[in-house]
Protein backbone atom coordinates (compact mmCIF):
# COMPACT_ATOMS: atom_id res chain seq x y z
CA UNK A 1 0.00 0.00 0.00
CA UNK A 2 2.85 2.24 0.98
CA UNK A 3 4.59 2.14 -2.56
CA UNK A 4 0.94 2.00 -4.52
CA UNK A 5 0.54 5.44 -2.86
CA UNK A 6 4.10 6.89 -3.90
CA UNK A 7 3.55 5.77 -7.16
CA UNK A 8 -0.07 7.04 -7.60
CA UNK A 9 0.00 10.38 -5.35
CA UNK A 10 -2.87 8.64 -3.96
CA UNK A 11 -2.49 9.08 0.17
CA UNK A 12 -2.25 5.65 1.92
CA UNK A 13 -4.73 6.84 4.39
CA UNK A 14 -7.07 7.39 1.38
CA UNK A 15 -6.27 3.85 0.07
CA UNK A 16 -7.19 2.54 3.39
CA UNK A 17 -10.55 4.14 3.76
CA UNK A 18 -11.91 3.11 0.10
CA UNK A 19 -10.75 -0.87 1.17
CA UNK A 20 -12.52 -0.17 4.59
CA UNK A 21 -15.50 0.75 2.41
CA UNK A 22 -15.32 4.48 4.28
CA UNK A 23 -14.20 6.86 1.52
CA UNK A 24 -14.02 6.75 -2.38
CA UNK A 25 -11.80 7.39 -4.98
CA UNK A 26 -12.31 9.95 -7.73
CA UNK A 27 -11.60 9.55 -11.49
CA UNK A 28 -8.27 10.62 -11.82
CA UNK A 29 -7.22 8.64 -8.57
CA UNK A 30 -8.55 5.49 -9.73
CA UNK A 31 -7.04 6.20 -13.19
CA UNK A 32 -4.04 6.50 -11.71
CA UNK A 33 -3.93 3.35 -10.05
CA UNK A 34 -5.37 1.36 -12.64
CA UNK A 35 -2.18 2.78 -14.81
CA UNK A 36 0.17 1.42 -11.97
CA UNK A 37 -1.20 -2.02 -11.90
CA UNK A 38 -1.59 -2.52 -15.45
CA UNK A 39 -5.03 -3.35 -15.07
CA UNK A 40 -8.20 -2.29 -17.21
CA UNK A 41 -10.24 0.36 -14.46
CA UNK A 42 -13.28 -1.99 -14.79
CA UNK A 43 -10.94 -4.90 -12.80
CA UNK A 44 -10.58 -2.65 -9.80
CA UNK A 45 -14.46 -2.91 -9.54
CA UNK A 46 -15.22 -6.84 -9.99
CA UNK A 47 -16.94 -9.06 -7.78
CA UNK A 48 -14.62 -12.36 -8.67
CA UNK A 49 -11.60 -13.54 -8.36
CA UNK A 50 -9.96 -12.19 -12.00
CA UNK A 51 -7.46 -15.02 -13.35
CA UNK A 52 -4.54 -12.30 -14.05
CA UNK A 53 -0.97 -13.64 -14.05
CA UNK A 54 1.04 -13.10 -10.68
CA UNK A 55 4.17 -11.29 -11.22
CA UNK A 56 6.92 -13.44 -10.18
CA UNK A 57 10.05 -11.66 -9.44
CA UNK A 58 13.34 -14.04 -10.33
CA UNK A 59 15.76 -11.47 -9.11
CA UNK A 60 14.77 -12.37 -5.71
CA UNK A 61 16.27 -14.75 -3.34
CA UNK A 62 13.29 -16.68 -2.80
CA UNK A 63 10.92 -16.03 -6.51
CA UNK A 64 7.40 -15.02 -5.67
CA UNK A 65 5.38 -12.08 -6.54
CA UNK A 66 7.14 -9.00 -6.12
CA UNK A 67 6.73 -5.32 -6.27
CA UNK A 68 7.75 -4.16 -10.48
CA UNK A 69 7.79 -0.79 -12.18
CA UNK A 70 4.99 0.00 -14.24
CA UNK A 71 6.49 -0.69 -17.82
CA UNK A 72 7.08 -4.29 -16.59
CA UNK A 73 3.59 -4.89 -15.24
CA UNK A 74 2.40 -3.17 -18.37
CA UNK A 75 4.29 -5.78 -20.56
CA UNK A 76 2.41 -8.64 -18.34
CA UNK A 77 -0.79 -6.84 -18.92
CA UNK A 78 0.04 -6.74 -22.76
CA UNK A 79 0.42 -10.69 -23.37
CA UNK A 80 -2.38 -11.30 -20.63
CA UNK A 81 -4.28 -9.18 -22.93
CA UNK A 82 -3.15 -10.90 -26.09
CA UNK A 83 -3.14 -14.09 -24.62
CA UNK A 84 -7.38 -13.88 -23.32
CA UNK A 85 -8.21 -12.83 -26.95
CA UNK A 86 -6.03 -15.83 -28.61
CA UNK A 87 -7.89 -18.15 -26.50
CA UNK A 88 -11.31 -17.06 -27.12
CA UNK A 89 -10.67 -17.48 -30.70
CA UNK A 90 -9.74 -20.92 -30.14
CA UNK A 91 -7.03 -20.66 -32.16
CA UNK A 92 -4.38 -23.02 -32.04
CA UNK A 93 -1.47 -22.27 -29.45
CA UNK A 94 -0.14 -25.56 -28.97
CA UNK A 95 3.63 -25.99 -28.06
CA UNK A 96 5.23 -28.38 -30.47
CA UNK A 97 6.18 -32.21 -28.95
CA UNK A 98 9.36 -31.94 -28.29
CA UNK A 99 9.07 -29.01 -25.96
CA UNK A 100 8.21 -31.17 -23.10
CA UNK A 101 8.14 -29.84 -19.21
CA UNK A 102 12.13 -30.59 -17.88
CA UNK A 103 11.82 -31.26 -14.21
CA UNK A 104 14.78 -31.05 -11.83
CA UNK A 105 15.18 -30.79 -8.37
CA UNK A 106 18.70 -30.22 -8.42
CA UNK A 107 19.44 -27.44 -10.87
CA UNK A 108 22.85 -28.72 -11.61
CA UNK A 109 25.33 -27.59 -13.52
CA UNK A 110 25.36 -30.78 -15.59
CA UNK A 111 21.49 -30.57 -15.86
CA UNK A 112 21.97 -27.27 -17.24
CA UNK A 113 24.90 -28.80 -20.13
CA UNK A 114 23.39 -31.44 -21.05
CA UNK A 115 19.86 -29.75 -21.53
CA UNK A 116 21.57 -27.19 -23.50
CA UNK A 117 23.66 -30.19 -25.81
CA UNK A 118 20.33 -31.01 -26.76
CA UNK A 119 18.80 -28.26 -27.92
CA UNK A 120 21.75 -26.60 -29.38
CA UNK A 121 21.23 -30.47 -31.59
CA UNK A 122 18.40 -29.17 -31.89
CA UNK A 123 18.30 -25.87 -32.69
CA UNK A 124 20.80 -26.76 -35.76
CA UNK A 125 23.46 -24.05 -35.90
CA UNK A 126 26.99 -25.71 -36.48
CA UNK A 127 29.65 -24.08 -34.82
CA UNK A 128 31.56 -23.07 -37.57
CA UNK A 129 28.67 -21.31 -39.19
CA UNK A 130 28.22 -19.49 -36.09
CA UNK A 131 32.06 -18.40 -36.36
CA UNK A 132 31.82 -17.43 -40.04
CA UNK A 133 29.09 -15.20 -39.15
CA UNK A 134 30.72 -13.25 -36.48
CA UNK A 135 27.38 -11.55 -36.60
CA UNK A 136 24.99 -11.09 -32.76
CA UNK A 137 22.02 -10.39 -34.79
CA UNK A 138 22.58 -13.38 -37.82
CA UNK A 139 22.67 -15.64 -34.15
CA UNK A 140 19.43 -14.06 -32.79
CA UNK A 141 17.60 -14.21 -36.06
CA UNK A 142 18.33 -18.05 -36.10
CA UNK A 143 17.29 -18.85 -32.66
CA UNK A 144 14.42 -16.79 -32.90
CA UNK A 145 13.27 -18.12 -35.85
CA UNK A 146 13.68 -22.06 -34.45
CA UNK A 147 12.16 -21.06 -30.74
CA UNK A 148 9.39 -19.40 -33.06
CA UNK A 149 8.61 -22.51 -34.91
CA UNK A 150 8.20 -24.51 -31.61
CA UNK A 151 4.90 -22.65 -31.79
CA UNK A 152 6.24 -19.64 -29.12
CA UNK A 153 5.69 -16.03 -29.66
CA UNK A 154 8.58 -14.42 -28.96
CA UNK A 155 7.90 -10.37 -28.74
CA UNK A 156 9.86 -7.20 -28.12
CA UNK A 157 8.69 -4.47 -25.81
CA UNK A 158 10.12 -1.04 -24.54
CA UNK A 159 9.67 -1.89 -20.90
CA UNK A 160 11.67 1.87 -20.13
CA UNK A 161 13.18 0.56 -17.24
CA UNK A 162 16.03 -2.15 -17.08
CA UNK A 163 14.93 -3.93 -14.11
CA UNK A 164 14.02 -7.10 -16.14
CA UNK A 165 16.07 -7.91 -19.30
CA UNK A 166 12.74 -10.04 -20.41
CA UNK A 167 9.74 -12.72 -19.25
CA UNK A 168 8.56 -15.44 -19.88
CA UNK A 169 4.45 -16.64 -19.33
CA UNK A 170 1.49 -18.75 -20.32
CA UNK A 171 -1.32 -16.64 -19.86
CA UNK A 172 -5.27 -17.62 -19.40
CA UNK A 173 -4.05 -20.95 -21.17
CA UNK A 174 -3.11 -19.00 -24.16
CA UNK A 175 0.35 -19.40 -25.60
CA UNK A 176 3.54 -19.89 -24.20
CA UNK A 177 5.01 -16.02 -24.62
CA UNK A 178 8.37 -14.69 -24.05
CA UNK A 179 8.92 -10.90 -24.01
CA UNK A 180 12.67 -9.08 -24.49
CA UNK A 181 12.96 -5.85 -23.08
CA UNK A 182 14.57 -4.00 -25.62
CA UNK A 183 15.45 -0.90 -23.34
CA UNK A 184 19.18 -0.46 -22.77
CA UNK A 185 20.14 -4.01 -24.89
CA UNK A 186 22.21 -4.89 -27.68
CA UNK A 187 21.72 -7.14 -29.79
CA UNK A 188 23.78 -9.47 -28.31
CA UNK A 189 22.46 -8.99 -24.69
CA UNK A 190 19.05 -9.56 -26.11
CA UNK A 191 19.85 -12.52 -27.83
CA UNK A 192 21.76 -14.21 -24.44
CA UNK A 193 18.10 -13.22 -22.91
CA UNK A 194 16.04 -15.31 -25.39
CA UNK A 195 18.21 -18.39 -24.28
CA UNK A 196 17.73 -17.75 -21.10
CA UNK A 197 14.02 -17.21 -21.21
CA UNK A 198 13.90 -20.36 -23.46
CA UNK A 199 15.51 -22.39 -20.14
CA UNK A 200 12.43 -20.95 -18.22
CA UNK A 201 10.06 -21.95 -20.69
CA UNK A 202 11.93 -25.72 -20.24
CA UNK A 203 11.12 -25.22 -16.87
CA UNK A 204 8.16 -23.45 -16.90
CA UNK A 205 8.71 -21.25 -14.29
CA UNK A 206 7.02 -18.25 -15.61
CA UNK A 207 8.15 -15.06 -14.49
CA UNK A 208 10.26 -11.52 -14.88
CA UNK A 209 13.80 -12.15 -14.54
CA UNK A 210 17.26 -10.57 -15.25
CA UNK A 211 20.39 -12.99 -16.47
CA UNK A 212 22.82 -10.03 -14.84
CA UNK A 213 20.82 -10.98 -11.00
CA UNK A 214 21.62 -14.00 -9.91
CA UNK A 215 20.29 -14.64 -6.51
CA UNK A 216 18.33 -18.17 -7.16
CA UNK A 217 18.76 -21.93 -8.41
CA UNK A 218 16.64 -21.49 -11.57
CA UNK A 219 18.54 -18.08 -12.54
CA UNK A 220 21.53 -19.82 -12.33
CA UNK A 221 20.38 -22.81 -14.36
CA UNK A 222 19.18 -20.99 -16.70
CA UNK A 223 21.99 -18.79 -17.37
CA UNK A 224 24.60 -21.70 -17.39
CA UNK A 225 21.53 -23.18 -20.31
CA UNK A 226 21.49 -20.18 -21.93
CA UNK A 227 25.65 -20.05 -21.62
CA UNK A 228 26.43 -23.33 -22.81
CA UNK A 229 23.53 -23.09 -25.72
CA UNK A 230 25.36 -20.15 -27.08
CA UNK A 231 28.75 -20.74 -26.58
CA UNK A 232 29.34 -24.63 -25.57
CA UNK A 233 33.17 -25.48 -24.48
CA UNK A 234 34.11 -26.93 -28.43
CA UNK A 235 33.16 -23.44 -29.73
CA UNK A 236 34.87 -21.94 -27.38
CA UNK A 237 38.27 -23.59 -28.00
CA UNK A 238 37.62 -24.08 -31.45
CA UNK A 239 37.40 -19.93 -31.67
CA UNK A 240 40.51 -19.26 -29.18
CA UNK A 241 42.51 -21.50 -32.04
CA UNK A 242 41.00 -19.79 -34.82
CA UNK A 243 41.76 -16.34 -34.29
CA UNK A 244 44.81 -16.97 -32.27
CA UNK A 245 43.62 -15.36 -29.11
CA UNK A 246 44.95 -15.47 -24.98
CA UNK A 247 42.57 -15.27 -22.86
CA UNK A 248 43.07 -12.28 -20.50
CA UNK A 249 41.47 -10.44 -17.61
CA UNK A 250 40.97 -7.27 -20.01
CA UNK A 251 38.22 -5.16 -21.50
CA UNK A 252 39.83 -5.58 -25.02
CA UNK A 253 39.63 -9.43 -24.94
CA UNK A 254 36.33 -10.06 -23.68
CA UNK A 255 34.96 -7.21 -26.22
CA UNK A 256 37.10 -8.57 -29.44
CA UNK A 257 36.25 -12.28 -28.19
CA UNK A 258 32.88 -11.63 -27.69
CA UNK A 259 32.18 -9.99 -30.89
CA UNK A 260 33.91 -13.31 -32.68
CA UNK A 261 31.29 -15.18 -30.90
CA UNK A 262 28.16 -13.37 -31.46
CA UNK A 263 27.23 -13.36 -28.00
CA UNK A 264 27.42 -10.72 -25.00
CA UNK A 265 30.44 -9.65 -23.09
CA UNK A 266 28.82 -11.10 -19.80
CA UNK A 267 28.11 -14.48 -21.63
CA UNK A 268 31.72 -14.30 -23.19
CA UNK A 269 32.79 -13.78 -19.35
CA UNK A 270 30.85 -15.83 -17.60
CA UNK A 271 31.92 -18.87 -19.92
CA UNK A 272 35.96 -17.90 -19.72
CA UNK A 273 35.42 -18.60 -15.69
CA UNK A 274 33.45 -21.54 -16.38
CA UNK A 275 35.70 -23.45 -18.45
CA UNK A 276 38.78 -21.70 -15.87
CA UNK A 277 40.06 -19.63 -18.52
CA UNK A 278 39.89 -16.94 -16.33
CA UNK A 279 39.07 -16.88 -12.37
CA UNK A 280 35.37 -16.15 -10.70
CA UNK A 281 37.54 -12.96 -8.89
CA UNK A 282 38.36 -11.87 -12.16
CA UNK A 283 34.81 -11.70 -13.33
CA UNK A 284 33.77 -9.79 -9.91
CA UNK A 285 36.20 -7.14 -10.75
CA UNK A 286 34.85 -6.57 -13.81
CA UNK A 287 31.75 -6.82 -12.78
CA UNK A 288 32.19 -3.85 -10.24
CA UNK A 289 32.79 -1.58 -13.10
CA UNK A 290 29.33 -1.77 -14.07
CA UNK A 291 27.48 -1.05 -10.92
CA UNK A 292 25.94 2.48 -11.70
CA UNK A 293 23.87 0.23 -14.97
CA UNK A 294 22.30 -2.48 -12.86
CA UNK A 295 25.24 -4.66 -12.89
CA UNK A 296 25.05 -4.52 -16.98
CA UNK A 297 28.00 -4.24 -18.72
CA UNK A 298 28.39 -1.19 -21.08
CA UNK A 299 28.92 -2.95 -23.60
CA UNK A 300 26.08 -4.84 -23.60
CA UNK A 301 23.41 -1.64 -23.20
CA UNK A 302 23.54 -0.96 -26.93
CA UNK A 303 24.65 -1.72 -30.92
CA UNK A 304 25.77 2.66 -30.54
CA UNK A 305 23.00 2.87 -33.45
CA UNK A 306 19.76 4.92 -32.97
CA UNK A 307 17.02 3.03 -31.78
CA UNK A 308 14.91 1.64 -34.48
CA UNK A 309 15.72 1.42 -38.61
CA UNK A 310 14.61 2.83 -41.62
CA UNK A 311 12.51 0.03 -42.34
CA UNK A 312 9.14 0.71 -40.45
CA UNK A 313 7.76 -3.01 -42.00
CA UNK A 314 11.05 -4.44 -40.57
CA UNK A 315 10.78 -3.31 -37.37
CA UNK A 316 7.04 -4.35 -36.86
CA UNK A 317 7.80 -7.58 -37.52
CA UNK A 318 10.70 -8.12 -35.15
CA UNK A 319 8.49 -6.19 -32.90
CA UNK A 320 5.65 -8.57 -32.86
CA UNK A 321 7.52 -11.72 -34.57
CA UNK A 322 6.47 -14.42 -37.02
CA UNK A 323 4.38 -16.31 -34.00
CA UNK A 324 1.69 -13.46 -33.66
CA UNK A 325 1.49 -12.05 -37.10
CA UNK A 326 0.67 -15.08 -38.51
CA UNK A 327 -2.21 -15.67 -36.24
CA UNK A 328 -3.50 -12.27 -36.37
CA UNK A 329 -3.42 -12.34 -40.28
CA UNK A 330 -5.12 -15.75 -39.54
CA UNK A 331 -7.94 -13.97 -37.48
CA UNK A 332 -8.46 -11.32 -40.10
CA UNK A 333 -8.88 -13.25 -43.16
CA UNK A 334 -11.73 -15.36 -41.10
CA UNK A 335 -13.12 -12.43 -39.60
CA UNK A 336 -12.80 -13.50 -36.21
CA UNK A 337 -10.96 -9.77 -36.04
CA UNK A 338 -11.20 -6.97 -37.90
CA UNK A 339 -8.15 -3.98 -38.14
CA UNK A 340 -9.69 -1.90 -35.85
CA UNK A 341 -10.03 -4.61 -33.34
CA UNK A 342 -6.04 -6.13 -33.51
CA UNK A 343 -5.02 -2.28 -33.79
CA UNK A 344 -6.97 -2.00 -30.32
CA UNK A 345 -5.66 -5.19 -29.44
CA UNK A 346 -1.78 -4.59 -30.16
CA UNK A 347 -1.58 -1.30 -31.60
CA UNK A 348 -0.43 -2.61 -34.75
CA UNK A 349 -2.05 0.06 -37.37
CA UNK A 350 -4.29 -1.05 -39.97
CA UNK A 351 -1.92 0.45 -43.07
CA UNK A 352 0.75 -1.80 -41.51
CA UNK A 353 -1.33 -4.55 -41.15
CA UNK A 354 -2.35 -5.09 -44.76
CA UNK A 355 1.55 -4.90 -45.99
CA UNK A 356 2.51 -7.04 -43.51
CA UNK A 357 -0.30 -9.92 -43.06
CA UNK A 358 1.23 -11.18 -46.76
CA UNK A 359 4.37 -12.17 -45.78
CA UNK A 360 3.63 -12.54 -41.50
Amino acid sequence: MATLSQRTGVPKSVLNRTLEDKGELDEDQIRSISEELAVPIQALFARQQLNLFPAVDFRSVTPGVGEFEKGTLQAINFVERLSSTITALDMDVELDDSVEQFTTTTYSQKEAIDLAKKWRKTWGISDNQQLEWQNANKLYTSLRDFIEGLGVLVLHRQFKTREAAGLYLQADNGPHTIVINTTGSSKARKLFTLAHEFGHLLLRAEGASNPSVLKNKVERFCNRFAACLLAPRRIIELALDRFGYTPRADDTFIRLFAAKLGISQEATYLRMVELNYLTPSDYAKWKAKFANNGSVPTGDLSDGAGGGSSDVLRDKQTQYGSTLLNLLARARRTGQLDEIDIFRLCGLKPKYQNQLFGVA
